[in-house]
């Protein structure tokens, strides 16, 4: 019982993952097999449903983030997908070596990178929501209320 309390995040984040993963999957195959889009196009538009999905369900059911308004929900959603988009690099390298080096079916490379995938989308995740590691938060909010400072120094012209 103790080690299911203590893993309970990451059992809740994994079946979240598990869904943002079928997302991603049955998104880009419907974009790639059925309606013919390049495997990079459909990847991302997969990779950006996934994700949308990804944050409201980690922001709501996993982490338990209350639900800022306004200036703080834009952060934590541009935050979470800048972050994200290593993933989306690594997902896109993992697809392009899969298939176009190993030549392997694109649905079984797209269904093994979302195992390597989700375990980095998980790390990034963790930082971005959870209280004791919202320093990032913190300096990007600290940027947005802080005037840029002007020089102070003169510049002088020495003639010779």
């Amino acid at each position: 019982m103790r080690l299911l309390h203590k893993y309970h995040e990451f059992l809740i984040y994994s079946i979240f993952g598990f869904l943002a993963s079928l997302i991603n999957i049955v998104s880009f195959n419907l974009f790639h097999n059925h309606w013919h889009l390049t495997m990079l196009w459909a990847n991302t538009i997969a990779w950006l449903l996934a994700n949308l999905f990804s944050f409201f369900a980690n922001k709501a059911v996993v982490f338990k983030a209350s639900g800022h308004h306004g200036w703080r929900f834009i952060k934590e959603i541009i935050l979470f997908l800048s972050q994200r988009i290593v993933a989306l690099l690594l997902d896109n390298v993992l697809m392009w070596l899969g298939v176009n080096w190993l030549r392997w079916s694109n649905l079984i490379v797209k269904t093994g990178d979302q195992l390597i995938v989700g375990i980095v989308n998980y790390l990034s995740t963790r930082a971005i929501f959870l209280h004791e590691n919202g320093p990032l938060l913190r300096r990007m909010e600290h940027r947005r209320q802080t005037p840029p400072k002007k020089s102070t120094t003169k510049k002088t012209c020495h003639s010779k």
